[in-house]
């Protein structure tokens, strides 16, 4: 760091408050260490729930068609459609804001789902039922995907503040810190030696 072009005093009243500065941008960069570690462990959690929650979208939606093609070929494409015709449900959900580490995410909470009790034969029941599940699971994709989006934006730019506090910032604060007390304790030594010298002079003349 060039420390050439300091414009300030370097007095010690001036070297006591940039001690202060470094001490707080220090605790600063502790405080900002820890949210990153919290965000990349709240990150990797959720993309371990996410790769869980799409294979069972996978899994659940591969049943659902082999189970509807069953009942399609033993009901018979009319009866189905009626089924169709009967349930005009809604599926309503609504996102409400979540804060983790400061940072607001979506939530998203499931109001209301088609009612299909005592409208169906059991067979279609159970895979409407499992078709509500999927979409469930699907709401919650997207919910993660937008969590982990959001977070790791947030992250990025963390991680900047901190890299930049840790390798430039607070190292510069410390070397010109070191660069004024170095220039203090001189001056101190060179103010000593003026004194001494002074006094050996007065001391001298006297004895004369």
């Amino acid at each position: 760091m060039a420390v050439v072009g300091l414009r300030v005093a370097p007095t010690k009243g001036f070297l006591l408050e940039l001690k202060r500065r470094i001490a707080i941008i220090k605790d600063g960069y502790k405080l900002l260490s820890t949210k990153r570690d919290e965000l990349t462990s709240k990150i990797n959690a959720f993309l371990e729930e996410l790769k869980a929650i799409k294979r069972a979208v996978i899994e659940q939606a591969e049943k659902i068609v082999l189970r509807f093609r069953e009942c399609y070929a033993i009901l018979g494409p009319d009866i189905i459609k009626s089924y169709a015709n009967v349930n005009k449900g809604l599926f309503e959900a609504e996102v409400l804001p979540l804060s983790i580490m400061g940072i607001l995410v979506p939530r998203v909470k499931v109001l209301k789902s088609p009612e299909v009790k005592d409208k169906f034969g059991p067979i279609i029941r159970e895979i409407i039922y499992d078709a509500c599940k999927v979409l469930r699971n699907l709401i919650k994709v997207t919910e993660l995907e937008m969590k982990i989006e959001i977070i790791a934006h947030d992250l990025e730019k963390t991680n900047r503040i901190v890299n930049a506090l840790e390798k430039i910032i607070i190292p510069d604060l410390e070397q010109l810190a070191k660069f004024i007390e170095d220039l203090i304790e001189e001056e101190s030594l060179e103010e000593f030696t003026r004194v001494k010298l002074v006094r050996n002079i007065i001391v001298k003349r006297r004895g004369e």
